[in-house]
């Protein structure tokens, strides 16, 4: 981060008009703009091949526009794009670059010593894929494998379990692809339920191969082969990670090991070995065209102007409402089934990356950051939260995103897009020429429409890395970094001593009351059990 993005966002000039300039559209309406000027939805709109980003149902003017864009150039944003893809230590409290942008690089785009290694190690994944659709990865008995299993948690599933389930269309059949995440035991036995111990590949992706969760699921996996007479469960294993000891100790050999950077983080894995589930789901071809698509974002984010830059405007959108409106709410509606985990995988994204209260510099940020990220499929979603979207007292600024086209009835799909720009429109008007006040909704609600010609591998890859960048620009805004996850260490660390304490019969008063009442109930519980059981 540059010297200028340590000082108080407040300090800032166009900071400062900013907020003059939001009470005086703080009555804009929407409905007016549009009639009164007709190049309003063509103006703010910007395309990317097959990705077309109408903004224009935005609470903004040209002024809020131009103000925006200076205050990004305040803040230094240029430089920190530049920093992110020359591989500055943009995560700084942990000394370390973010080369996430470099997994998705094409292999005739440059060579370096780093490159040289990512590319090593990708086409061992895609061998990998190839020798398990050719049969020739065979378990224990000496059946080839038929089913894979993903073992991960946060980013090492949010992703790949997207991938999958996005893309179920380009699935290569043969190979079946279950996940597991959750720690409670009811997620891994519902998939060992109707697995076969001598045809199943588990595959545990973690990066420090340390998770709790994941090694305890690992673990019963391992146990499950045991207790079905496999003679050799090292055959029905493969890692992902960045610590080769661990993985070597759990006893994973060296050809079943798969190598991440240490500088990968988790929510921005899916683009190394940590996406082989979807790999093997969708094939060797389909996921470089997902890579692509991601390395076509990169490019325009690298290089666009402000002004035309999609993941700069859709940033500096989120900074407009979440610090000038105090809108801490963002919606995502896919009005495609097909995108139903992406709220989920984007919370992460986001709320991970930048639910940050220090700057860079270790100084409190004085503003709002992240927005709570949630959302839903369209149209099932008009029909559970769009009342509160609609007349809700609470605004929530909202991206619709729509394919154009569909394989499957072409007339159900026009439905489907029909309700979506129905909906934006709704948002955006309202009714107010009515005299009942149940009725009557204002309208003026924040709606971006992403459209695409299709769900495609590529067109998903640009989607993805929109985001990315997007929440790159809003931390580069506020001056903090989205790269560490600090957060989350304070309960890992006790949630391992609390689990050793309700190992034992002894009460161990050091927590709270609260917190010792709980440990104690659930103690008295497991009692009960067991001697009922007996």
């Amino acid at each position: 981060m540059t010297k200028e993005n340590h000082n108080s966002l407040q300090e800032t000039s166009s900071w400062r008009l900013l907020a003059e300039h939001q009470r005086q559209v703080a009555g804009l309406s929407l409905r007016e703009s549009f009639a009164q000027d007709p190049g309003r939805a063509q103006r703010f709109s910007l395309g990317l091949e097959r990705v077309f980003v109408d903004f224009s149902k935005n609470l903004i003017t040209d002024k809020t526009l131009s103000l925006l864009l200076e205050l990004a150039e305040q803040r230094g944003l240029r430089k920190a794009i530049d920093d992110l893809f020359s591989g500055q230590e943009v995560n700084t409290t942990e000394r370390r670059p973010a080369l996430h942008t470099l997994l998705r690089a094409p292999e005739n785009k440059g060579e370096t010593v780093i490159l040289r290694q990512l590319w090593k190690e990708r086409n061992r994944m895609f061998g990998l894929v190839s020798r398990l659709r050719a049969g020739q990865v065979k378990g224990a008995s000496g059946k080839p494998i038929s089913r894979v299993v993903n073992i991960g948690i946060g980013g090492s599933d949010l992703g790949p379990r997207l991938v999958v389930e996005a893309l179920s269309e380009y699935h290569q059949d043969g190979i079946d692809i279950d996940f597991v995440a959750n720690i409670d035991p009811f997620d891994i036995e519902r998939v060992l339920a109707h697995a076969d111990p001598e045809t199943t590949l588990f595959i545990i992706a973690s990066k420090s191969f340390s998770t709790q969760e994941t090694l305890a699921n690992a673990r019963r996996a391992q146990s499950w082969l045991n207790e079905h007479g496999c003679s050799d469960s090292g055959k029905h294993f493969l890692a992902v990670s960045a610590n080769a000891d661990a993985v070597e100790r759990f006893g994973i050999g060296k050809d079943r090991y798969f190598k991440i950077e240490d500088w990968t983080g988790g929510r921005y894995s899916i683009w190394s070995c940590i996406g082989m589930s979807g790999a093997i789901s969708i094939g060797e071809d389909n996921f470089r065209r997902f890579l692509a698509g991601a390395h076509t974002v990169d490019l325009h984010f690298r290089s666009a102007q402000f002004s035309r830059n999609i993941p700069v405007i859709l940033a500096l959108l989120g900074i407009w409402y979440n610090n000038f409106f105090d809108v801490g709410a963002h919606a995502v509606i896919p009005y495609d089934q097909r995108l139903e985990r992406l709220p989920a995988y984007l919370s992460q994204l986001v709320m991970e990356s930048n639910g940050k209260s220090v700057r860079t510099d270790g100084n409190k940020v004085g503003t709002n950051t992240s927005q709570v990220i949630w959302g839903g499929v369209g149209s099932n979603s008009q029909h559970a939260v769009f009342q509160f979207l609609h007349q809700g007292t609470r605004m929530s600024s909202i991206d619709f995103l729509l394919p154009l086209a569909s394989r499957y009835n072409s007339e159900q799909h026009e439905l489907l897009v029909a309700n979506c720009l129905a909906q934006g429109e709704a948002l955006m008007q309202g009714e107010t020429n009515t005299d009942e006040p149940h009725r009557h909704f204002d309208g003026n609600r924040p709606i971006t429409t992403i459209l695409y010609d299709r769900l495609d591998p590529y067109t998903l890859g640009m989607l993805l890395a929109l985001y990315e960048h997007k929440t790159y620009v809003e931390a580069a805004i506020w001056g903090i970094n989205p790269f560490d996850q600090w957060g989350v260490e304070l309960g890992k660390t006790l949630a391992g001593c609390i689990a050793g304490e309700l190992a034992s019969a002894e009460a161990h008063p050091s927590h709270d009351a609260s917190t010792e009442q709980l440990m104690n109930k659930y103690r008295s519980t497991q009692l009960t059990t067991t001697s009922r059981s007996k």
